[in-house]
């Protein structure tokens, strides 16, 4: 059961949900359409000189882990590597440790693949007709988020961006809010870290290595600051020290002290979770600050990981069900205003605004969105472009 004042906002995000669906993207189909063909005609190019290189059969597929391990690996002197259940990997990850020219062309190729399946999915999706690309937007997550079927505009990569055109005399405004989630995690649980470090205008992540490590702030690399990144994130969620460690690539030793190190400073956020946790004990579910509500089946399970799984959906409900609430809020706000939205993206709205209003629309966009939790304000960046990837490019 959800309070009075979801089931409003969820009412009103109905003829948020209709606009944006009826609304669409535009598609450069004739962009689109070259992208195709030249991905294409490079990836047969690049698969024509490693066939001549190498000397394998046309039938070799570079796509594929299995040719790759059998065809090509063995002819440069390298041992294949297979995972647990002993299947052939040649991952990124992997084809990137190998230091050989023929693996740079490898991935190349696979990556013109990708694109290129993307283009004709795009294609295939697309609305001869009008130009457009459509889908239907659902939000029967627990999180109330919404997401797209139909077609998944959150799946565009940057240069498919590149083919979404606003209409004419129009620009885009892709607005998106500023370190959402930390933000939410620090105002609901009354923190003073994450707070006097924003205040102070400085990026959190290296402030936390900084502390941490008792190194100048202006001397953490950037390879520090990820550390920093992943104990914000990760830890804000539960993570585990083997997850931590995982993603960092040192020893589980190593991510239980950095965890330790870093719980110390953020004592407001760590008592937070901790009755975020006991609460859901007590009542079953976890609601957010609108009385949004994910009932957990198994939060008082004799099952250690059913009831860990179940305390960490806890608090990443308290969160991301928050941000949630308030990007929704949001669309029905800027709705109501008159405002034209293409399309949200996680945290982000994608906006058409008449190129003689645009000073004004960002105002009244950041009137709208820019709201405050316990008096943190939740602050949003407006990005400006003639297509969706320009928005990423103009800050």
């Amino acid at each position: 059961m959800h309070s009075q004042r979801i089931q409003r906002l969820e009412k009103d995000m109905i003829l948020v949900k209709a606009s944006m669906e009826q609304q669409g993207l535009n598609i450069n189909l004739s962009l689109l359409e070259d992208l195709i063909i030249s991905t294409a005609q490079e990836k047969e190019n690049i698969a024509n000189n490693l066939r001549k290189e190498l000397g394998v059969k046309g039938t070799t597929n570079f796509n594929s882990s299995r040719d790759v391990s059998e065809s090509v690996l063995p002819l440069l002197g390298v041992k294949a590597q297979r995972t647990r259940t002993g299947r052939y990997t040649t991952s990124r990850q992997v084809l990137q440790g190998i230091n050989h020219p023929i693996m740079q062309q490898i991935s190349r190729y696979r990556d013109l693949e990708k694109q290129h399946s993307s283009f004709k999915s795009i294609h295939k999706a697309t609305d001869k007709s009008k130009g457009k690309i459509f889908c239907h937007y659902t939000d029967d997550c627990p999180s109330g988020r919404l997401y797209s079927k139909g077609y998944n505009f959150q799946s565009f990569t940057q240069l498919s961006r590149s083919l979404v055109y606003p209409d004419k005399g129009c620009v885009f405004i892709l607005v998106d809010y500023d370190s959402f989630e930390l933000k939410i995690l620090s105002a609901l649980s009354h923190d003073t870290y994450f707070k006097n470090c924003w205040s102070m205008g400085l990026d959190l992540h290296r402030k936390v290595v900084s502390d941490m490590k008792g190194i100048p702030y202006d001397s953490v690399t950037s390879a520090q600051r990820r550390t920093g990144k992943q104990l914000n994130f990760g830890i804000s969620y539960l993570q585990e020290p083997a997850g931590l460690a995982k993603n960092l690539n040192c020893s589980i030793y190593e991510a239980q002290e950095l965890m330790a190190d870093y719980k110390a400073q953020i004592p407001e956020i760590e008592k937070f979770k901790e009755d975020v946790i006991a609460q859901a004990h007590q009542t079953g579910y976890s609601d957010t600050l609108w009385g949004r509500r994910r009932y957990l089946a198994y939060i008082n399970s004799h099952n250690t990981t059913e009831r860990k799984k179940s305390e960490r959906q806890a608090v990443n409900h308290r969160i991301q069900g928050a941000a949630s609430d308030i990007v929704k809020q949001s669309l029905v706000n800027l709705h109501q205003s008159g405002l034209t939205i293409n399309t949200m993206l996680h945290d982000a709205a994608l906006l058409t605004i008449p190129e003689d209003k645009v000073e004004q629309s960002i105002k009244q966009v950041k009137e709208i969105m820019e709201v405050s939790i316990n008096d943190l304000k939740f602050t949003v960046t407006c990005r400006i472009g003639k297509t969706w990837s320009e928005c990423y490019e103009n800050k």
